[in-house]
């Protein structure tokens, strides 16, 4: 399977869940250029400075207000529309913020006001490529690993990369903000 399968079936569990997906992905865009891309990471870490996520344990654990803010800085400042997207990372040997539709049910029936969701968030960009600025600091401090400056934390990834369960790929789950919103982890968007 590939990231863009998962994205579909993502979308299609969003949509059987009665969430909002705000709009449909499908299809996809062509693949963004290269300097459009570039221009994306640039903005995020200079918008993660400019909010104080200067370093990892800033970023750690706070997926869904980070990936919300850069949504919208990406739209309004460089016109570049993205898809909040709930899921995990999977490794052959360890999964961060493991989801499971079981899982995404419960947190649905018994929604915990402002905790985090157990699910990992980032973006996905029109074109199906991974913005996460989250995860590599989450893991930072899980694997205490140490401190790194927030840009080193950007991962952008084409979203016809290989999967690879020793380094690591996103799965995602579901698409749009409304099961945050349903389940507690915002209030409004």
């Amino acid at each position: 399977m590939n990231y863009i399968t998962r994205l579909q079936q993502a979308f299609n569990r969003t949509k059987q869940l009665g969430l909002s997906t705000e709009c449909n992905p499908f299809p996809l865009k062509p693949s963004l250029p290269q300097e459009i891309l570039q221009a994306v990471f640039q903005m995020s870490g200079e918008v993660l400075y400019a909010h104080g996520y200067v370093k990892s344990s800033d970023l750690a654990s706070k997926c869904a207000q980070v990936h919300l803010m850069l949504q919208q800085v990406l739209i309004q400042i460089m016109q570049v529309k993205s898809f909040i997207t709930i899921g995990d990372r999977f490794w052959h040997d360890y999964v961060y913020c493991e989801m499971s539709d079981e899982g995404i049910v419960n947190e649905l029936r018994s929604p915990k006001i402002n905790e985090p969701s157990k699910a990992h968030i980032w973006l996905t960009l029109v074109d199906g490529t991974i913005l996460d600025c989250t995860a590599e600091a989450h893991a930072d401090i899980l694997f205490d690993r140490g401190e790194f400056p927030s840009h080193q934390s950007i991962m952008v990834v084409p979203p016809d990369q290989q999967e690879d369960d020793k380094k690591g790929y996103h799965r995602p789950f579901l698409l749009g903000a409304d099961f945050l919103l349903r389940t507690g982890t915002i209030y409004k968007i």
